[in-house]
This record gives C-alpha cells, sequence and structure tokens, in this order.
C-alpha cells in the first residue's frame, strides 16, 4: 500500500500545538517576509501540494533543471525559505527553528532538514527566463526575496 503525505500532515493537534508554542520561545527564530508568510500558508493549506515543506537543494535543482521535483512531479519554480548568511551559519541540520510574523507571533515551528545557498542567476535565468533586473521579478529575487 502506498501512502501519500498530505498538507494537513503540516499540521498537528491542539495537544501538540501547545507544547510547539511552549518550546517555540527556545528555538531561534526567522521573521518572515510577507512573500514567506504567503508560502508558507500555501504549504499549510495545500495550495503548494506535493510540496510539504520549503525545498531542499534536491528539488530546487531538479526544477531548475527540468521543471520537476526530485520525484519526477511536475513542478514550475522554487519554493525556498530565503535567509540571511548570519542566520544560516547560526543553525544547523536537525535545528528547530520558530517562524515569525512582523509583529513575533510563531506561526509555526520548522525543523532544518538542508542549509544551502541557492544560486539566484540560474534560477532567474531558469524561472523568468532573463537575470535582468530591469524585469521586476528578477529585481525582487535579487533584491529584497
Amino acid at each position: 500500500m502506498k501512502t501519500e503525505l498530505q498538507a494537513s500532515d503540516l499540521l498537528v493537534s491542539a495537544s501538540v500545538r501547545n507544547e510547539l508554542k511552549k518550546d517555540a520561545h527556545y528555538h531561534p527564530y526567522w521573521q518572515l517576509t510577507n512573500r514567506q508568510i504567503c508560502d508558507l500558508e500555501l504549504l499549510l493549506n495545500g495550495g503548494f501540494t506535493p510540496l510539504m515543506g520549503f525545498m531542499a537543494q534536491s528539488d530546487y535543482d531538479s526544477v531548475l533543471s527540468n521543471m520537476r521535483l526530485d520525484n519526477g512531479a511536475l513542478w514550475p519554480m522554487p519554493i525556498t525559505l530565503d535567509v540571511t548568511d548570519e542566520f544560516s551559519k547560526s543553525i544547523s541540520i536537525g535545528d528547530k527553528i520558530t517562524l515569525r510574523d512582523h509583529e513575533g507571533f510563531a506561526l509555526a515551528v520548522m525543523k532544518v532538514s538542508n542549509n544551502w545557498r541557492p544560486d539566484l542567476k540560474l534560477e532567474a535565468e531558469s524561472v523568468y527566463g532573463t537575470a535582468d533586473e530591469t524585469h521586476p521579478a528578477v529585481n525582487y529575487l535579487f533584491n529584497i526575496g
């Protein structure tokens, strides 16, 4: 029997949620941008199915090279959690981090499974067909995202 994860698997029961809320204060945290909050919401509500979280490097590389996830599922563009180099250096694989909104409210707790640097130039060329910063999405990717 084949079992597939569903977006609802990203949500936890009330008892687990209460424990996560207590523990969230002790984890390093990342304050999400507006776009990252939207990405998180789409992961949680199933809008990004079959994704079960932000992309690992293998999915990212596969999407850039052939518009498919590492498992072969069609997917047009990377969905990653971009953080600063400073934050990236402060966390390790297996760590839990708290994802917070602009007011500091904990939205999610995430276990770090990958820590790598995306190739933004290749991403821009693969997804948008250009690395020209006059393209609004490329400009966002290079300067804001």
